[in-house]
């Protein structure tokens, strides 16, 4: 596990997931005929792996709200067997290869999916309901190897669907009105091995119970606070082709749409911004 990582776990005990819907490949349910009972996604999803062959995509598992406060176990044998590590992310901290996540008062859950060293190709993910009706999801992300890509900086999914609606049901892995994120840096190839930062002091201000910044490179440093990010920004190395990744988590968020801003360290300095959409906590199917 990446030592940026590890520093994490600590400042992640608060609170937890967030969700999304739409966007990633696949769901639980026949195909054709009724709407399915219970979604699984993952965004961004196809993705491509950035830095050490590292994958990150916010997994979202959507149901009926008459589901809220059971407990789901979201787990990839596929990706755990292809990467020489993966952790599922919440604001409890760290898990390996599997997570059980407790749906909000709308039936929704997120987690956030990260591994390293994993080899390219197409892994499913599955969503288990583990109460009665004992419902099943599956998706399929599809991991690209590294390669050079358009410039740009883009979230992850967008819109996000908060999670957490009354702070009132299941244990402590949900919080109130929280958000999880995925943000691909991409820049020209020029500036391979050199720091860029990113930050928001609109989406950092709008999370008034916390937020976290993650690098999931070895050499990365993250950040955690409450409101406007008054300290150093969090960094990442880019790779040979000019991208990095970085995974943002905030607690207690306010619902609407910030300014994401990435600095390259180096060169010319370029600046990417994009916009990053956050809507309240609903039901999704």
């Amino acid at each position: 596990m990446s030592t940026s990582l590890l520093g994490v776990s600590a400042v992640a005990q608060a609170k937890a997931p967030s969700h999304h819907h739409h966007h990633g490949g696949g769901s639980g349910g026949a195909s054709g005929g009724p709407a399915p009972v219970m979604v699984v996604t993952a965004s961004p999803n196809p993705l491509v792996e950035t830095g050490p062959s590292v994958v990150m995509t916010v997994v979202q598992v959507e149901t009926s709200p008459s589901y809220a406060g059971d407990l789901v176990n979201v787990s990839s044998q596929q990706l755990a067997a292809s990467c020489g590590t993966v952790f599922f992310i919440a604001f409890r901290g760290n898990f390996e290869e599997n997570v059980i996540l407790t749906l909000d008062n709308d039936g929704n859950a997120t987690v956030e999916l990260v591994g390293e060293d994993c080899a390219p190709g197409t892994n499913v993910i599955e969503a288990d309901l583990m109460v009665a009706p004992y419902y099943t999801a599956l998706t399929t992300v599809q991991a690209l190897p590294p390669v050079v890509t358009t410039e740009g900086l883009t979230g992850y999914p967008n819109p996000e669907v908060e999670t957490g609606d009354a702070n009132g049901v299941g244990k402590n892995d949900i919080g109130n009105s929280d958000v999880f994120a995925v943000f691909y840096v991409e820049t020209n190839p020029v500036y391979a091995e050199q720091s860029v930062e990113i930050d928001s002091a609109q989406l950092d201000a709008s999370c008034t119970a916390s937020w976290v910044w993650i690098s999931p490179n070895p050499t990365g440093l993250s950040r955690s606070g409450v409101g406007i990010n008054t300290g150093l920004e969090a960094q990442a190395q880019l790779d040979d082709d000019g991208n990095a990744v970085f995974g943002f988590f905030g607690s207690g968020c306010a619902a609407g749409t910030s300014q994401v801003i990435a600095d390259v360290e180096a060169g010319s300095h370029p600046t990417y911004v994009t916009a990053y959409t956050v809507d309240p906590p609903a039901p999704t199917i």
